[in-house]
């Protein structure tokens, strides 16, 4: 589908969303929920937000990229099918690990262990930086990751590349994760 024959275009700006240091994660699921068959969200952004469109592609829906310039990215998602999933983002919730669960883990992992500091890092960088330390992480080793927030993105990848993690949150702007192959 070529986004010239769009119609019907609910558009969502998030770079204010993101400038005020708020995932628009749930802004944007929300919005794509609305979304009637025929009917097209266009996401307006400074980088393709390739985690986004893997999550909607699951999901059922489309994507169509247009790059404007190097600061200003346009995304087409729209409907392929009327059975479109919708993944739960509350998943803060389950997320949670005892102090004595987060301390064991470490223990296990103590000689084996790899940093990645991605707090000060742009989206979708933390996830693409992450992602790649895990494809070079030695066997039974972990990934202690310093973010910024919950990568809400980045779990369902994890989960689908069987891995597991536990988060810990040290405050409303700083969140550890240890990523791991039981």
């Amino acid at each position: 589908m070529n986004h010239l024959n769009f119609k019907n275009i609910t558009t969502l700006d998030v770079r204010p969303i993101l400038a005020s240091g708020v995932d628009p994660l749930n802004v944007i699921l929300n919005k794509v929920k609305e979304l009637e068959n025929g009917f097209v969200l266009k996401i307006i952004n400074g980088f393709e937000p390739t985690p986004l469109i893997r999550l909607l592609n699951k999901q059922g829906f489309e994507a169509y990229v247009e790059k404007i310039d190097d600061f200003l990215v346009h995304t087409f998602f729209y409907k392929i099918s009327d059975k479109a999933l919708f993944v739960d983002t509350d998943l803060t919730p389950n997320l949670e690990v005892s102090t004595s669960d987060w301390e064991s883990k470490l223990k296990v992992f103590e000689n084996n262990i790899e940093t990645l500091d991605v707090r000060n890092f742009e989206m979708p960088l933390p996830m693409h930086s992450i992602l790649n330390a895990l494809n070079n992480l030695s066997p039974n080793s972990a990934l202690f990751v310093y973010h910024k927030r919950i990568p809400l993105f980045l779990l369902p990848e994890l989960k689908e590349q069987n891995f597991s993690f536990l988060i810990k949150e040290i405050s409303h702007t700083e969140v550890h994760l240890l990523i791991f192959k039981d």
